[in-house]
């Protein structure tokens, strides 16, 4: 019993280092453990992309968009792109290249409003060269998936969107109400990304989940190493503080 004790005894960290452990040790535990959360989380976004890739479209008129479940399902209708505002959606990048995500809205034949996403265009030889827009008129028919985003977007303070009365207007986020205000009509809360050979897409260039499930095992496995780091250092100077003080008395 004695021995036990002496053994205890010798373990002194230090206030410091206790504060220090104390403070970093569940943050980096936290860490670890959301990022294996957003694991399962794109692990199973990947699997409904894959599922509703091979089902059949369904009409857009008919969607309920209250469900809870309208992530990647594969719409069709028929209607018109409607041409007196378009929107440039900023900072969207391409094999390297800058440039937009071009947001259209559209029309179906039952007069609901959607805002479709056509796809990239690149950017002019200066921000203030706006790409042009190829127009998309009469009647079509197209088909696409609706876009749930799961991640909010972060935006540069001091970012500014265009104030242009004509011609397309740059925005920096997909912000539903907002545009349904600025365009007096009842859109959609979600947008619809078109398929391929759909008509009006331009370039797609987006992907199921913006970061691989594998990549946060691997941010997941660095926060946990880390952690398993700052606990040996705790015991390591918890133990070796003692000896020191021990030897410098012994002197």
């Amino acid at each position: 019993m004695r021995e036990v004790l002496d053994k205890y005894a010798m373990f002194q960290p230090g206030w410091k280092m206790t504060l220090f452990t104390l403070a970093f040790a569940p943050l980096l535990f936290w860490l670890g453990q959301w990022q294996l959360d957003r694991e399962q989380e794109k692990t199973q976004l990947q699997q409904d992309y894959e599922m509703r890739t091979l089902a059949p479209a369904i009409p857009l008129d008919a969607v309920d968009w209250q469900r809870q479940d309208l992530g990647f399902l594969k719409v069709m209708a028929s209607g018109r792109f409607a041409q007196e505002r378009v929107y440039l959606l900023d900072n969207k990048i391409h094999n390297g290249r800058v440039g937009y995500e071009l947001i259209n809205p559209f029309v179906t034949e039952s007069g609901q409003t959607v805002l479709i996403n056509r796809g990239w265009l690149a950017q002019g030889a200066s921000r203030s060269e706006l790409p042009s827009i190829p127009i998309i008129e009469g009647l079509v028919t197209i088909q696409g998936s609706i876009y749930v985003p799961l991640d909010e977007v972060f935006l540069l303070s001091g970012v500014e969107e265009s104030a242009t009365n004509v011609g397309p207007k740059v925005i920096q986020s997909l912000e539903i109400d907002a545009l349904s205000t600025g365009m007096e009509k009842n859109i959609a809360p979600y947008s619809v990304r078109l398929l391929e050979k759909s008509p009006g897409l331009t370039q797609a260039n987006w992907q199921a989940v913006n970061m691989s499930p594998e990549k946060h095992r691997g941010y997941a496995v660095q926060w946990f190493a880390m952690l398993f780091a700052l606990l040996v250092m705790f015991i390591y100077f918890g133990f070796k503080n003692p000896l020191l003080n021990r030897n410098r008395d012994a002197k």
